[in-house]
């Protein structure tokens, strides 16, 4: 998991009452932050910092986005995930802001100066899947999910509601050994440019919850989460390496999440059903904590508890799972809100050592031949191994391959040693029963060697 901290500017109103920046970024990967009366410094380290006076443009190329959105062109899942207080810019990193005039100064229109990640990934795969070097015999599918996790008033649990589609109620968390957790019905719409990727983010964030607080006028209350799925068809030809003759398809997908901010009810102010929204959303960011801690720990043997929230459910590929992650921290610089800043630091630090393992992700077909292959040249290793410790084979009568263990310059008969594995591979070629990946004990080669299973010393028989 690749982690990135983006430190936004002192707000007006932080201004006027007197606020002072406790963060200074460093260099690119470093940033300090002054903690307490003392005004001890904090040094972080990062894959990148970015300071408060990036555009949107630069931290869009100096985040790192552009490599997963390349990999989920050739089939990978990526998340970009935006974490941090409330107030702090997550909203305004992943989605930019929205019903903007264009900016004069480029002539695409697409281009707006306040855009986000989302909206500069989506130019930037449509230029790629329309490039004039892609092969003619490739074809690409784009289509966009935006869904929302909020704490409806009087619900136990967290509900999920389908931006593009609210009249469809609350919608359900399912899990398959195929695709892992995802939800059910959820609508998707097929997108052939920027522009249709742009209408999609718009209807999705008017029907998103929003709110003022003490904190922030326009607080979002939910978590966002937006899904390109990028599916593509290549016709492969006879022979291909690690392929099968026809339509090869690779299903890419990348996930911009923006996660509702964690706050103080002390700060927030909040009453009522926004009071109990904040007690949710900290609930679920206290879960989401608690899954990146135990992953970072690296314990295998104990329980990730990515099952107590809808949220860590449906993030569990993106942690600790097969899909490639960035996590963007978004800092406030007040020194009022240090404290948080440095909760949210302590959790990127800890994101940084959590291990996916990125798998492309095919056709059922293509993934099963895939796994053969993988399981062949593992075996063929295996087998390898055991010709340069015991010997090479040699042609037998027959045209059936015998062990020849003798070293090199030995004397033509064969060592009493080394007779009892030809005379097992001998029992093995004349079909005597030996189950499939049966262990074979020193003592019944009668030579003192390592256990070889009856799969190895067959095929070299």
């Amino acid at each position: 998991v690749r982690a990135v901290v983006r430190l936004r500017p002192l707000l007006p109103n932080e201004i006027a009452r007197g606020e002072e920046p406790c963060c200074e970024v460093q260099d690119t990967n470093t940033i300090l932050v002054r903690m307490g009366a003392a005004k001890q410094w904090r040094q972080y380290a990062f894959d990148a910092c970015l300071p408060n006076d990036r555009s949107q443009r630069q931290a869009f190329q100096e985040s790192g986005v552009t490599n997963l959105l390349d990999s989920a062109v050739d089939g990978y899942a990526g998340t970009v995930l935006a974490y941090g207080q409330t107030g702090s810019g997550k909203t305004h990193t992943i989605l930019g802001r929205l019903n903007q005039v264009a900016d004069a100064s480029n002539s695409t229109e697409d281009v707006k100066r306040d855009d986000g990640l989302v909206m500069r990934s989506a130019k930037r795969l449509f230029k790629r899947i329309n490039a004039e070097g892609v092969p003619s015999d490739t074809t690409y599918t784009v289509s966009a999910s935006f869904t929302e996790i909020y704490n409806a008033p009087g619900a136990v649990n967290e509900c999920i509601c389908d931006l593009l589609n609210p009249e469809a109620g609350n919608l359900q968390v399912r899990y398959n050994q195929k695709h892992g957790f995802f939800v059910s019905d959820l609508k998707e719409v097929p997108c052939h440019s920027a522009a249709d990727v742009r209408a999609v983010l718009e209807v999705g964030v008017q029907n998103r919850r929003v709110s003022a607080t003490a904190m922030n006028r326009e607080s979002s209350r939910s978590h966002a989460l937006l899904t390109l799925r990028i599916d593509s068809e290549r016709t492969a030809a006879a022979g291909e390496a690690d392929a099968v003759p026809g339509t090869l398809r690779r299903y890419g997908k990348i996930t911009f999440v923006d996660l509702a901010g964690s706050e103080r009810l002390k700060e927030s102010l909040s009453e009522g059903n926004a009071r109990k929204e904040t007690q949710a959303i900290n609930k679920s960011l206290f879960t989401l904590g608690k899954v990146i801690s135990q992953l970072a720990e690296g314990k295998k043997e104990r329980h990730v508890p990515y099952r107590d929230s809808k949220l860590t459910q449906l993030l569990q590929e993106s942690f600790g799972g097969g899909a490639l992650c960035l996590m963007v921290t978004c800092i406030s610089p007040a020194a009022t809100y240090a404290e948080e800043s440095i909760n949210s630091l302590n959790y990127a630090q800890k994101a940084m050592n959590i291990r996916n393992r990125p798998v492309v992700r095919l056709d059922e077909q293509q993934q099963l031949v895939f796994d053969l292959k993988h399981e062949n040249a593992v075996l063929r290793r295996e087998l390898e191994a055991y010709r340069l410790r015991y010997g090479m084979l040699s042609p037998r009568s027959g045209g059936v391959a015998a062990i020849d263990l003798r070293p090199a310059g030995a004397c033509p008969e064969m060592d009493a040693s080394a007779r009892p594995v030809c005379q097992l591979a001998d029992r093995i070629d004349d079909g005597e029963d030996h189950p499939a990946g049966a262990a074979i004990e020193p003592e019944t080669l009668g030579v003192d060697a390592p256990c070889m299973s009856a799969d190895v010393i067959g095929e070299a028989a």
